[in-house]
């Protein structure tokens, strides 16, 4: 073996490090292939989101009330370490989307009567 081979060796970056939750949400949301993945979590967490609306708003459950107040918090601490640290990026901009869903379909279910019954 020569000095260059060992050289090549010694300089080569290390792809062996796990990539971070941002990091794997950030390629969720850049690729296409991977879109659909994206809309069943969206889906989903939407749906759960719209429970807890509709729970606290309709049904006036205070359980309901306590959990979307806690997972309210969690959201604003998300938001403003994203505003600091570029790690957390992708990860706020995925609970937002999933706060809209859930926005859009507890009216969805409010304007076609689901809530209500």
């Amino acid at each position: 073996m020569n000095e260059d081979e060992e050289d090549d060796r010694n300089t080569e970056p290390e792809d062996d490090e796990f990539p971070t939750v941002d990091d794997l949400i950030g390629t969720f949301l850049s690729e296409t292939s991977l879109l659909p993945i994206v809309v069943v979590v969206l889906g989903s967490g939407g749906a759960f989101g719209a429970a807890l609306l509709v729970l606290t708003a309709v049904d006036r459950n205070p359980f309901a009330a306590a959990a979307l107040v806690l997972l309210a918090g969690m959201t604003v601490d998300v938001c403003l370490r994203a505003r600091k640290e570029v790690r957390f990026r992708n990860i706020a901009l995925l609970i937002g989307m999933v706060w809209g869903a859930a926005v859009v379909l507890a009216g969805v279910a409010a304007w076609s009567g689901i809530a209500f019954s």
